[in-house]
């Protein structure tokens, strides 16, 4: 029985991985990045953002050469990225527009303001 389960759950995780991974690439690619820190404040210019693939079909992002890095998924037209700025964990729910840039918000742990905003338009 428990070799049964295992080779569902297999079968399962061999389906969907690959769909992740057709999704997540259409967001692969350098950025240049616009936004507002938590606070609402400009950031100080525009930045640099790197979007690959792990081999996990998860995405990798590095923010200015690695200086901020984090992880993330597609889901339909959306991009959802977990990181860690300052040594504080940072969220971001990013829209995906047809025109290939994206935009959304971000929150970081702790930070008293929710205004925290990126546009990242392709190089």
């Amino acid at each position: 029985m428990k070799s049964i389960f295992a080779l569902a759950l297999l079968g399962l995780v061999a389906a969907v991985t690959p769909s992740f991974a057709q999704d997540n690439t259409k967001v692969l690619g350098s950025y240049t990045v616009t936004g507002t820190e938590t606070d609402g404040a400009k950031y100080d210019g525009e930045g640099t953002l790197a979007v690959t693939m792990d081999k996990s079909g998860a995405l990798e992002l590095k923010w200015d050469g690695g200086k901020y890095v984090g992880i993330g998924q597609v889901e339909g037209s959306k991009l959802f990225v977990g990181s860690v700025a300052d040594g504080k964990v940072v969220i971001m729910v990013m829209d995906i527009k047809p025109d290939g840039s994206l935009e959304g918000k971000w929150w970081r742990r702790t930070d008293a303001g929710t205004k925290g905003t990126e546009v990242w338009k392709k190089k």
